[in-house]
This record gives structure tokens, C-alpha cells and sequence, in this order.
């Protein structure tokens, strides 16, 4: 049974049989005790509350599920490491960046953001009505802009020399229109949109990546020689340097990550196709750790191994499954090197299931059919009965 199968029948919590009334309650009650580890967290900011009207026509107002994936996006960012400190709202200090909503500069004075966070300020336009339009656009987003230094205890960040970044945040905006019509957006991150379909998640995980500093920031155009982006995480994972686009912004078209087997596209890739998902492959993290972030070394490797045997498989879900709702250093089934094992784990877990490392040879037996299929089937239910921050 898929995930789209479960929510197609209705299975959610409350309304569910025995597997949800044997699991969920333990599995929400461990992930309410659990306390909060992630180095980095992003504080998406919807721009029509910024401006203190949310109603019809805004974006997010249409699109009420939009805010959710967003956020869910945004856990693939939250496990960098970095110690980020402090902005205070002292006087003289002044945030500026694009108004998602109108493509207008905007600025805020004396913004307070807290130590390890970024706030993002979200929203949504017809592209085609900006005073540059590009083609086919579908989404926009960069890091904001200060009038002070905004170093925030990371190295360099300016000028030829930098090799770090670090921001107070940004904005994200997401196209409305396609010649005239709303645009037809999937939004649930479990099952893949449909042919003509735009994906959210696909765009938003994009777009934020731009945010952190891909194609954006100093210490990456500082590793560009050519087309040729030359990090060493980038290198160290590929064997070489890694083919950019023509404005040097994006991997070249077709662009693959190491190590699988079957190499997916990377999301940071142009152009992004209309009904397919991409999500952030170990390459993309490469560049985020080339740039400066620190990115744990799991998020490098091939994503859901929780084993770390080459492949994923049911036994990486035996391992989640007896493991969530536990924090810690090092804990074998957190497989985003967040310091906690939650339905993020799980969710990398199903979105890679059945890929190995490229030459790998199974270490162990396979399991037998009856045990994968009923070890995918609860670990679709469990991940369909999760919460989104």
C-alpha cells in the first residue's frame, strides 16, 4: 500500500484501525519529550502577516497547505551545525530584501533575530508582472541584506577572500500565474505531482538553498573558476570539478550526484520539469559545505542509509523504528546528522527506499517479500500519522 493509497482511504489519526491506536500515541508522546538539538533554525515569516493582511488572493491565504510544506523544507537546512549569533534590534541596524509579494525592495528596521535562526519572509506573485521577467520562472529567493556587518561569529564572508557565510536570513516567493491561469501546484510530500504539475517541495527546497548562499553568495563565487564550481567537498565526493549553468547560479542541465547507483538529477540543477520531484542530493549539500555551512557528513552519503551497509532497505527501518523519538550525538538512525530521530529520518528513508551505493553488493540476505512489504506498510503509516511544525 502507498502513502498516497493511505491517505486516499483516510487513515489519519482518530480515525485509523490498530496500527495507528498501537503507534501513534508512543511515537507522538516521544516526540513531544524530546528536546530540541537542531543548530540551525529557519523562521518562516508569511509576508501578509509582516504587512498585517492575510486574505483571499495572497498565496499562502489560497494555497493554506503551501505553509506547511515550506516548513517541512525547511528541515533539510536545520541540521547545519553552525553557531549563529544573535542580531540585536540596536538602533542603526536596517534588514533588507525582496518583498516576495511585490518583487520591490523592502526593508525592516532593527529586526531582532535570535542566535542560530534565519527568518525567511515568504510569499507568492505573478512572475510575469516584474519589471525583468524571466521565463518560466516559477520561483525566486536570496539571502537579505543588511546595513552592518552581519558576520554573526563566522569567518569571512565578504569580498575575494571569503570562505564562509552567514546571513540574518531572506525571502522566498512563488509564481501564482502561468500565462494568466493559477498555476497548477502539488503541494503533498508524500506522493509526486502529476504530469503538468509544479512541485512545491521541488521549488521550495530549490529556492532555499539560494537563501543559504548557492549561486549567492561571495564564498561561492570565490570557488568558481570558469564554469567549473571547485570545492573541496564538491571535488572529494565527484572525483572533479562540477559543470555550472551559463549565469554560473546552477549546476549545468542534467547535473548528477554520487554516490548511487542509479545517480539522481540535483535539484540545484536548471531547468527544474514539470512533474518531477527533486530533492537535495549529496552534491547540493557538497557545495552548502564548500560555502561554508556545516553540514553533517550523513547528508553527504547516500541519504536514508541509516546501516550505512550501501543500500536502503527494510533494515534501516527496523533501526528508525526502534530508535525514534530519541536525541543524541551519534545516534546510528538519525540519518540527517540533526541530533534527533524524527519523521524527517523516516521520511529520507522512504523517499530513497530501494537505492544503493554504485557497485554495491547486498551484505546480508534479502529479506523475504511478506517482510518488506509489511515493514514499508508501517513505516508509510507511521510517517502518514506525522506533525508538521
Amino acid at each position: 500500500m502507498s502513502i498516497a493509497e493511505i491517505h486516499r482511504l483516510g487513515l489519519r489519526p482518530g480515525r485509523a484501525g490498530a496500527v495507528w491506536f498501537a503507534c501513534c500515541p508512543l511515537l507522538l508522546a516521544q516526540w513531544f519529550s524530546v528536546v530540541q538539538l537542531h543548530a540551525i533554525t529557519i523562521e518562516v515569516r508569511r509576508m501578509c502577516d509582516h504587512i498585517g493582511v492575510c486574505a483571499a488572493g495572497d498565496f499562502f491565504s489560497d494555497h493554506p497547505q503551501a505553509l506547511d510544506t515550506l516548513r517541512f523544507a525547511t528541515k533539510a537546512f536545520e541540521p547545519f551545525a553552525d553557531n549563529l549569533l544573535a542580531i540585536p534590534s540596536s538602533p542603526g541596524w536596517t534588514a533588507t530584501f525582496t518583498n516576495p509579494n511585490t518583487g520591490k525592495s523592502a526593508s525592516l528596521i532593527n529586526l531582532f533575530v535570535p542566535s542560530d535562526t534565519l527568518i525567511i519572509f515568504a510569499g507568492g506573485r505573478d512572475f510575469d508582472t516584474d519589471d525583468t521577467p524571466a521565463v518560466n520562472q516559477v520561483g525566486a529567493a536570496g539571502p537579505g541584506q543588511a546595513n552592518i556587518s552581519l558576520s554573526r561569529g563566522q569567518g569571512v564572508i565578504v569580498g575575494s577572500s571569503a570562505i564562509d557565510f552567514s546571513t540574518w536570513g531572506g525571502a522566498i516567493a512563488f509564481d501564482t500565474l502561468s500565462s494568466g491561469s493559477p498555476r497548477n501546484w502539488h503541494f503533498d510530500i508524500h506522493t509526486p505531482p502529476a504530469p503538468g504539475q509544479t512541485d512545491f517541495l521541488t521549488i521550495a527546497l530549490h529556492e532555499l538553498a539560494h537563501v543559504f548562499g548557492f549561486g549567492t553568495a561571495p564564498s561561492f563565487d570565490n570557488l568558481v573558476s570558469g564554469d567549473q564550481f571547485q570545492g573541496a567537498n564538491t571535488i572529494n565526493l565527484t572525483g572533479s570539478t562540477v559543470s555550472l549553468g551559463p549565469n554560473e547560479d546552477h549546476w549545468a542541465s542534467g547535473t548528477t550526484s554520487p554516490p548511487y547507483a542509479d545517480p539522481p538529477i540535483s535539484a540545484l540543477a536548471a531547468p527544474l520539469v514539470l512533474g518531477r520531484r527533486r530533492v537535495l542530493t549529496p552534491l547540493d549539500y557538497a557545495a552548502l559545505a564548500d560555502i561554508g555551512w556545516e553540514v553533517p557528513d550523513k547528508l553527504l552519503g547516500l541519504h536514508g542509509d541509516i546501516d550505512a551497509d550501501g543500500d536502503i532497505d527494510g533494515r534501516d527501518f527496523l533501526i528508525w523504528q526502534r530508535s525514534v523519538g530519541t536525541s543524541g550525538v551519534g545516534l546510528l538512525a538519525d540519518a540527517d546528522g540533526s541530533q534527533m530521530v524524527d519523521e524527517y529520518d523516516l521520511w529520507l528513508w522512504q523517499s530513497n527506499y530501494g537505492r544503493q551505493v554504485a557497485g554495491n553488493q547486498p551484505l546480508a540476505a534479502v529479506p523475504e517479500p511478506a517482510t518488506i512489504m509489511s515493514t514499508g506498510m508501517v513505516a508509510m503509516a507511521l510517517l502518514a500519522c506525522r506533525i508538521l511544525k
